[in-house]
This record gives C-alpha cells, sequence and structure tokens, in this order.
C-alpha cells in the first residue's frame, strides 16, 4: 500500500497538510518517497503527567507534536528516524492500560492508546515501517 501512495497527489496533500499544522516552526516534512502511513492522540507520559499528543507515521519517521487546536494546529514538533526505534509492549496497571515504550538510543518514553486495538495497530504499523526501511536499506 505504502508503494502505491509515494508519488500520489493525495499522499502530497496530507504532507502539506501536516506542515501547516505545525505552522513556521515545524521542520518541512515532504520528501521525495516519504508516505504519511497514519496518524492519532496518544497519551505520552511526560516528567509530571501524562499529556495527549498528536502522532503522525510516516514510512520512515515518525513525528508528534503538542495539540494547540485539535486537527488544526500543532506545536513543540519532535522528529525521530524509524531506523533508530525500538518497541517494547507495556504491561496494563490500574493506573495506564494499552501503552508501549519508544526508544531510542538517545530518548525512550511511555505512550498510551485508548483501546487495545489502537494499541496493537500502532505497534504493528510503526514495526511494519521500520522492517521495511531497514528491508531497504541492506
Amino acid at each position: 500500500m505504502v508503494d502505491r501512495l509515494v508519488n500520489s497527489e493525495a499522499n502530497a496533500r496530507r504532507i502539506s497538510i501536516v506542515e501547516n499544522c505545525f505552522g513556521s516552526s515545524g521542520q518541512p516534512l515532504a520528501e521525495p518517497g516519504r508516505v504519511l502511513v497514519g496518524e492519532g492522540v496518544l497519551t505520552k507520559m511526560c516528567r509530571k503527567k501524562p499529556k495527549a499528543r498528536q502522532f503522525f507515521l510516516f514510512n520512515d519517521i515518525l513525528v508528534y507534536g503538542n495539540i494547540v487546536i485539535n486537527k488544526k494546529k500543532y506545536n513543540k514538533q519532535h522528529i525521530i528516524p524509524l531506523e533508530e526505534v525500538k518497541l517494547e509492549s507495556l504491561e496494563d496497571d490500574t493506573s495506564y492500560q494499552n501503552g508501549w515504550l519508544i526508544r531510542t538510543a538517545s530518548k525512550s518514553f511511555a505512550v498510551y492508546a485508548a483501546t487495545a486495538t489502537e494499541k496493537q495497530e500502532w505497534m504493528a504499523h510503526i514495526n511494519k515501517c521500520i522492517d521495511d526501511l531497514l528491508r531497504k536499506s541492506k
């Protein structure tokens, strides 16, 4: 599916919309071969408390930011190259369910989805993008 979208107008339009949501504070996201695979709100465990963040999964990067106006404006853009990412499922406890760790060499953090199905889908899509990337780089 990703390969079909690579050069499509719809994909370019979707990436442009994401860029515009971050405004001038965000880095450009349009790159040859880049595809927006999915997006959604996940709860990111921050230092003081869990906070809702908008996540965008591309075929080569994971981008997230603070929600200023839902579906319209985000700030504090973070870009994580997927080839550096390792995922680790977290056990549910009384306070938090449907979580997993996103690990890189420099940073690790926990995120939580609203449902178990959403967690499985996010983890499967991220892992598939990582596998595809690593296969291409060989």
